[in-house]
């Protein structure tokens, strides 16, 4: 088992090199997130889209079919 003492930086330069490499890690996190929340948000803009359109052209063949039925 790895002691305490033996994982903390020992002296300033590593507790810098320890915090510039979280600082990275963290910053590929934090972009990794945001691309996957740009892709969940563009998939549901077009289901959006698409349900939208759907329901635009079942109203307007429902106008359409009710107009045709309606003249006879």
């Amino acid at each position: 088992m790895t002691a305490k003492r033996d994982t903390f930086p020992h002296d300033a330069e590593q507790a810098r090199l320890d915090l510039e490499l979280t600082r990275q890690e963290l910053g590929e996190t934090a972009e990794a997130l945001a691309g996957k929340m740009k892709e969940t948000a563009h998939r549901t803009q077009r289901i959006a889209l698409g349900t939208g359109a759907g329901l635009g052209i079942l109203v307007l063949v429902l106008v359409l079919v009710r107009r045709l039925t309606a003249r006879r």
